[in-house]
């Protein structure tokens, strides 16, 4: 097994409601033991995703920590009287992702976007890092925000958040609701964020080109893979192999094994 200790931001949530209250902010219905959700802005963009674990008494948000001030901020506006307590436990609790795991282990929670990511673990211990998370992440082609995007500059479908089990289209009304469900019903999502394995050096913000056209943008490289904002119908179209800087790279299926 592997682990690496997270630099998140966790939020304790706690008071009568607060379940209610959440759901009716956040991208995904809430469900034992984890949630995997984003709140957005009015326009449809993310201005943090997170994880939401259930505690029985209180919930756990936790967030990287580029977008946890923010995060922290929107929730207390949205707040007004409801009898609800916000308070930031990042001191307190410690969040680490395992991987390659044996079948039967228990500890923590199965990260809820896709099961190959391996488990989630908040404890008040802080364990030392065998493995490197990022690397782990970008050979399965997920996306995460804690290196490929910011805050309130993403629609949740860019980072695939609705192939990962981060939106609930069937649940009740949430923040920036609309715009999200209208990008679903009217459009086919024409770029997304997909993973890269890469023949030769590159850095985020390179243009990924299928001859003189532009088909995407590096977003993030870890050695021979990378992350990438791609445009789909450009990819789909392009006669020839993309190209970094010269060198063919790989573009990786999605989360889904499709090309969508």
């Amino acid at each position: 097994m592997l682990i690496q200790r997270r630099d998140r931001t966790v939020l304790k949530l706690s008071g009568e409601g607060v379940r209610d209250w959440l759901s009716g902010l956040v991208t995904n219905s809430l469900s034992a033991p984890v949630t995997f959700a984003a709140l957005l802005t009015p326009q449809g963009k993310i201005i943090a995703d997170m994880f939401i674990t259930d505690r029985g008494d209180y919930l756990l948000l936790d967030a990287p920590q580029t977008m946890g001030e923010a995060l922290h901020k929107r929730l207390k506006m949205y707040r007004l009287r409801a009898l609800i307590e916000i308070e930031d436990v990042s001191d307190t609790f410690n969040v680490h992702c395992l991987w390659n795991c044996d079948d039967d282990c228990e500890v923590g929670d199965t990260d809820p976007r896709l099961p190959a990511l391996g488990r989630r673990l908040i404890s008040n211990n802080k364990k030392a890092s065998t493995g490197d998370w990022d690397a782990h992440r970008l050979s399965l082609g997920v996306p995460d925000s804690e290196w490929d995007f910011g805050t309130a500059s993403t629609f949740p479908a860019d980072a695939c958040m609705d192939q990962l089990n981060g939106v609930d289209f069937h649940g009740g009304c949430f923040v920036g609701q609309e715009v999200v469900s209208r990008m679903r019903r009217m459009t086919t999502v024409r770029k997304r964020m997909r993973g890269l394995v890469l023949n030769g050096p590159a850095e985020a913000g390179d243009k990924i080109k299928a001859g003189e056209r532009s088909v995407g943008q590096v977003l993030h490289v870890s050695g021979t893979q990378a992350m990438a904002l791609v445009r789909l119908d450009r990819l789909r179209e392009a006669s020839v192999s993309p190209e970094v800087r010269g060198e063919r790279v790989a573009v990786m299926d999605s989360v889904l094994g499709t090309d969508d």
